[in-house]
């Protein structure tokens, strides 16, 4: 078992900002776990429920001179806010550890006394906000994953970074960063899941990226018949909130195929 030092919601960073002109498949390495930290009687808690705050994506002519503030939809807080129950519905599916429910974590003294880290990640010349889901705190050190595991009295804690951006296709010109005639646009999310053991040591780290399917009739899918127009973000919040629940799936999906002795691609399909 290898130790990251890379930081769970600086990887999402890196893999949502390499993924967001979405190529049919991408790289996102092997899932990679510590298979005797977990067992059917062994217990973790979800900790940290995070998203970068930028919902990124190709912006109209006007919206190119507006601070991403002022965009209506442009922040992930209502997005993550609805997949977190989500995430700890799909995480307790797994037949290979206990989830403490989110209600205990959540009330508990130990985590109500935590004081959160800074609401930011910096990757070389990159800095991004974050956004916490409804009553979460934001973990990044390694050593209150640990303490937080001891005080809670289970043999894990697991950390969700998730990052949110808008695909567009089409276009037959491209003037200034804009691709003018029409387009269609899709939500994408690429999720990240780092777990910890009492010691601070990482026992699990994956992440996996998924791209709404126009086939998906979940997946809204708008079409933009004017070649100035501004993105509608918040139209695709609906969408972004579906494909970011099957990428927690499918997260799981591989963490239940490595604990079962079956082998999972380095390469991941979008779709």
């Amino acid at each position: 078992m290898r130790t990251f030092k890379v930081h769970s919601l600086a990887l999402t960073l890196i893999i949502g900002l390499l993924v967001s002109g979405c190529a049919p498949m991408t790289i996102t390495g092997s899932a990679d776990i510590d298979k005797k930290s977990f067992g059917a009687k062994k217990k973790f808690a979800v900790v940290s429920i995070a998203s970068m705050k930028t919902f990124r994506g190709e912006q109209g002519m006007g919206q190119m001179f507006t601070n991403n503030d002022n965009i209506p939809g442009m922040n992930t807080q209502p997005i993550i806010n609805k997949l977190d129950s989500r995430i700890i519905r799909t995480l307790g599916k797994s037949k290979y550890f206990t989830l403490l429910p989110e209600d205990t974590v959540l009330s508990s003294k130990t985590y109500k006394n935590l004081a959160g880290d800074e609401k930011v990640v910096k990757v070389l010349f990159m800095s991004e906000t974050i956004n916490v889901a409804n009553n979460y705190k934001y973990v990044s050190d390694e050593k209150k994953f640990a303490q937080l595991a001891k005080d809670l009295g289970v043999d894990g804690v697991i950390g969700i970074t998730m990052n949110f951006a808008i695909s567009s296709g089409g276009g037959k010109l491209s003037v200034m960063g804009l691709s003018l005639g029409k387009k269609s646009y899709s939500a994408t999310a690429s999720i990240t899941a780092m777990a910890y053991n009492k010691k601070g040591e990482v026992i699990w780290k994956d992440s996996t990226i998924k791209e709404a399917d126009p086939e998906d009739t979940k997946a809204i899918i708008l079409i933009d018949t004017s070649s100035m127009t501004d993105t509608n973000f918040e139209k695709l919040h609906p969408s972004a909130v579906e494909i970011g629940g099957k990428a927690a799936e499918v997260l799981l999906a591989r963490f239940d195929d490595t604990m079962a002795g079956k082998e999972t691609s380095s390469f991941q399909s979008v779709k």
